[in-house]
């Protein structure tokens, strides 16, 4: 009898199936996100595995003397969250002039950035970068100034000035900048109306401009944008990054977040990923997205894939050892963005690619703001009369034609938007780097981009019989017929949920361009063509196709927010303005998931991470409040104040909120 109890209290001491656990967690409401989608009071961890998920009773078989016991009090744990879209290297917060996101008027924008001048003292000549803008709010002309470009030349007089937005695709620049722009030679042209028919025709749909065809300051997306000698100014800005490595912890750890793909990563920023590895100080698990420009392997006029992929596969191979860093992705843009700029003269048009024409909106501004007013007729005889006159080479007069129609001539233009790249080069793209072994991380934004998007995808399955399970990323429009090609084609769908929720600032600069917002039930109009098909989560996963979150941080943000997007995810409202297609909304299970064991699966490491299972690696976060009993109350309105209290990676504490 004493042989067996001295058996029974060396098997306790040792721990369940032999040394005894390092930590063990009792007391908690812990969400598995296992298959069942189960709950446990408590885990027990050895080294950086997880030994044990179940109840505190039974976890003391796992304890010996030397095992540290966490009582949880009650306290929900959830697995270590997943952003599968982020870039973490311009979320760091450094030092630099940022508006963050503060709307102003365009007198407003100009005293605020000669106060940054005054800050940081640019030598004349030098660039003066200026982060956060709030393209989508404020801007709005006064007496003193008709124009963004306006009144950054009278901030800042004697140095080009460039203002990147909160989605990282519109730019604000002043005179002194768009003087720098160079051609397709490399020729210092300069940006004005005669440049943009000439040496800029084909950019000209990123440039807006004002009544009298100069350019007014707004740039859409880095084709424009990187035409400017901007080259020293992105330099300053990677370096202050660079000598203050550590704070790219800070974007994750706190918001719970142990694993991240980063979606356009850059080797010039890998510096910091390597330093912290060495140091032993990297708490994450890293899949980098590499962007490779196809347009800028051009040779004779066809994508020289070879030269690419030889650069793609070096970047892989530099981390096939890491077990913490991948570099198997890769990032492609299918299309722009869905903003237009109802302030502009004309209106400056969205171009995502949409399946069918932009619709011309005339705006008023008025007392109360600005508003739709009425629709250009594109068919009617005032735009045939445009067009005719332009088809001679003799543009019509912009004031004397809005004098006698009410809109601007340019307005009697078509567009659908535009692909970023041909639709074969999209195709080629993904199909030889897929037969190369990358996965695609793919940015679609209008519906005729995810249309090109899925296409791809099956192309490359019908080419080689790709198994490959690629991801599509915001989805802003999805065509209903291509809902339940993601299920079909293995596409993980990938959605950033804060942006899914009714802002009518914002859903000015889109929803006119796409459905009639004359009508009596104005721009939210639940039959018209946007409200029915905007972000469509739950569409999508009712068919079958699996939902992944991401918060594209620093877009709209530096702040990763997950909890304000699970929010989105479940809410469709952020900002208290009713909620945005709610019957899109998602479960707080599938939302939740979206950010722990499908992301997890979507970055090809489900089997280690993403549930809180026996044998899985132990990331896992304590928050302060419960969401699943917020949701099931009625009060998911509340989930975006959770606040993370602890934040455990590979069974070590990595961060604990003070």
């Amino acid at each position: 009898m004493a042989s067996t109890l001295a058996a029974l209290a060396l098997a306790a001491c040792a721990g369940v199936g032999g040394e005894p656990a390092d930590v063990v967690l009792t007391g908690g409401k812990i969400y598995t996100a296992d298959k069942d989608r189960s709950f446990a009071e408590a885990m027990a961890i050895r080294g950086d595995e997880i030994l044990y998920v179940g109840s505190s009773d039974k976890a003391g078989d796992y304890a010996g003397a030397a095992t540290k016991r966490v009582e949880l009090g009650g306290r929900l744990v959830l697995p270590g969250l997943h952003d599968a879209h982020l870039h973490p290297v311009g979320a760091m917060q450094v030092d630099a002039c940022s508006i963050n996101k503060q709307p102003m008027t365009l007198e407003e924008l100009s005293f605020f950035v000669s106060r940054c001048v005054d800050r940081f003292s640019p030598a004349p000549g030098d660039w003066l970068y200026v982060d956060l803008w709030e393209f989508e709010r404020g801007n709005q002309p006064g007496v003193k100034f008709k124009t963004i470009r306006a009144a950054l030349d009278a901030g800042a007089p004697k140095n080009p000035v460039l203002l990147e937005g909160t989605d990282g695709h519109h730019f604000a620049v002043n005179s002194l900048a768009l003087a720098t722009a160079k051609n397709a030679r490399g020729e210092v042209v300069g940006l004005t109306a005669k440049t943009l028919k000439s040496d800029f025709a084909d950019l000209a749909q990123y440039v807006g401009v004002d009544a009298s065809g100069e350019p007014n300051g707004k740039l859409t997306e880095t084709y424009i944008y990187g035409r400017l000698d901007i080259e020293a100014m992105e330099q300053a800005e990677l370096s202050k990054r660079l000598a203050q490595r550590d704070r790219m912890m800070e974007v994750t750890l706190p918001r719970g977040i142990t694993s991240f793909m980063d979606a356009a990563a850059r080797p010039e920023t890998f510096r910091i990923y390597d330093e912290l590895l060495a140091r032993g100080e990297f708490h994450a698990r890293a899949t980098l997205a590499l962007y490779f420009d196809p347009s800028k392997y051009l040779k004779d006029g066809v994508v020289d894939f070879d030269a690419l992929l030889s650069e793609a596969k070096a970047l892989r191979e530099k981390y096939s050892a890491s077990t913490l860093v991948k570099a198997d992705y890769l990032k492609l843009f299918a299309d722009s963005v869905m903003e237009g700029d109802p302030l502009a003269v004309p209106p400056t048009l969205p171009n995502a690619a949409l399946s069918r024409d932009y619709l011309q909106p005339i705006f008023a501004h008025d007392g109360d703001g600005l508003r739709g007013a009425g629709y250009v007729d594109l068919e009617g005889d005032a735009c045939a009369q445009a067009r005719a006159v332009a088809e001679k080479g003799e543009p019509a007069d912009p004031a004397s034609f809005m004098k006698g129609y009410g809109f601007h001539p340019q307005q009697c233009l078509k567009s659908a938007g535009t692909l970023q790249h041909r639709e074969d080069v999209i195709r080629d793209y993904v199909n030889r780097a897929d037969e190369a072994g990358f996965t695609f991380h793919i940015h679609a934004i209008g519906d005729r981009a995810v249309k090109t998007a899925l296409d791809a995808i099956e192309f490359a399955q019908a080419d080689h019989g790709s198994k490959t399970h690629h991801i599509v990323t915001h989805l802003q429009l999805v065509r209903p017929e291509d809902v339940a090609r993601f299920k079909a084609l293995g596409a993980y769908a990938s959605l950033t949920f804060a942006w899914a929720t009714v802002d009518p600032e914002y859903d000015l600069s889109d929803i006119p361009f796409i459905d009639r917002v004359d009508g009596p039930r104005g721009i939210y109009d639940p039959d018209g063509y946007y409200l029915r098909n905007v972000y469509p989560a739950e569409s999508i996963r009712k068919a079958g196709g699996v939902i992944i979150a991401g918060s594209d941080a620093p877009v709209d943000t530096r702040d990763p927010r997950p909890f304000t997007n699970i929010e989105g995810a479940v809410a469709r409202d952020i900002f208290d303005a009713g909620p945005l297609n709610f019957s899109e909304r998602l479960s707080i299970f599938d939302a939740v998931d979206a950010y722990t064991i499908n992301a997890a699966r979507a970055l090809k490491q489900g089997d280690i991470v993403g549930s809180l299972e026996r044998g899985k690696k132990a990331d896992f976060i304590v928050v302060d409040q419960d969401v699943f009993d917020l949701a099931a109350s009625g009060e998911a309105k509340a989930i975006s104040e959770t606040q993370v209290l602890e934040t455990w990676f590979a069974g070590e504490q990595v961060f604990v909120r003070e």
